[in-house]
């Protein structure tokens, strides 16, 4: 790598929110951009509710592992605000943390909202989205994950137009309708970020 430096993105959430597909996105628009780019497996319990995360890193070079050590991540994607909690402690001083006030709270013991995301905003550049407010606003009920990709996409070396490139083919095969919808929502949550705030 010649001490070239290698950028690292965590994704996280629970089962069935979508964190596959957003690390797949978000891949390919870093491929596409010039970037190597490498995922990591996802990590976790498929299946509805439990916890999931994937580690996406690129650089400027050819990369040989998509793992990210605690403290080197550039940039926490969270569709859930207590798995953000759990991965907190890999962001670097420097980083992002871009998280879903909602929770998927049907579980034991889950501690006070207001305890989870008072922990968060003391997170140095972080930023809560109230995704269920947006989905009602948008009328597109899964608008959450796509909002937060549009904010994170402000912290990211990739250009709109290939945000919107990469986001249409991946919703072409659900029809005109649902690719709208997913693009609209990664615009407002892309507005909700002031430009020139980037990594």
């Amino acid at each position: 790598m010649n001490g070239a430096r290698i950028h690292g993105i965590v994704l996280s959430g629970v089962g069935g929110q979508g964190v596959l597909s957003m690390a797949q996105i978000v891949l390919e628009a870093l491929r596409r951009s010039g970037f190597h780019a490498l995922q990591s497996e996802i990590h976790g319990m498929s299946q509805r509710g439990g916890s999931v995360h994937a580690q996406v890193c690129y650089a400027d070079q050819p990369i040989s592992s998509p793992l990210i050590d605690d403290g080197c991540a550039d940039l926490l994607i969270a569709l859930e605000p207590l798995e953000a909690l759990r991965y907190v402690p890999m962001l670097r001083i420097s980083g992002h943390l871009v998280v879903a006030e909602d929770p998927i709270a049907d579980m034991e013991g889950y501690p006070p909202l207001e305890d989870v995301h008072a922990a968060l905003r003391a997170v140095r550049g972080s930023h809560l989205l109230d995704t269920e407010a947006l989905a009602r606003k948008l009328a597109h009920k899964q608008a959450g994950g796509m909002a937060l990709l549009g904010m994170a996409s402000r912290f990211l070396p990739v250009a709109e137009s290939l945000w919107q490139e990469v986001i249409a083919q991946r919703f072409a095969a659900k029809g005109e309708k649902v690719t709208a919808k997913n693009l609209e929502a990664f615009e407002a949550g892309r507005n909700l970020i002031g430009e020139g705030v980037g990594a």
